[in-house]
This record gives structure tokens, sequence and C-alpha cells, in this order.
């Protein structure tokens, strides 16, 4: 698992809200956070993909 910075000293959640707020649900708004790609929705979904390091391996 990674630990990752606290969001909220990356990006400003109250401006991503009011961006979102009231737009229809198509609206979408992508951003880069460490090393994942965010992106959220006016219906309130949430997608977050993790880039995962080439050299890393799982092990088991």
């Amino acid at each position: 698992m990674t630990d990752l910075p606290p969001l909220h000293e990356t990006i400003d959640a109250s401006a991503l809200d009011t961006l979102l707020n009231g737009q229809p649900s198509s609206v979408t708004i992508s951003f880069r956070y460490a090393d994942t790609a965010v992106s959220m929705s006016g219906d309130g979904s949430i997608e977050v993909h993790v880039e995962r390091n080439s050299r890393e391996e799982d092990s088991g």
C-alpha cells in the first residue's frame, strides 16, 4: 500500500465542489495526484487510477 500526501495539501477541495455543484452529470474534472489520475464527475462518481512503477513487482 502506498501512503499519499493529504489531498487537501495538493488541491482545493472546496473549489472542486464549487465547480461540480449543480453541474450536469456529464461534467468531469480530472487531475494528477501523486502517482494517480483522479476523475470526478458531476454525478458524484470518483475514479482513481494508480500508475505503477514498471520496476515494482508484486511479491507473492
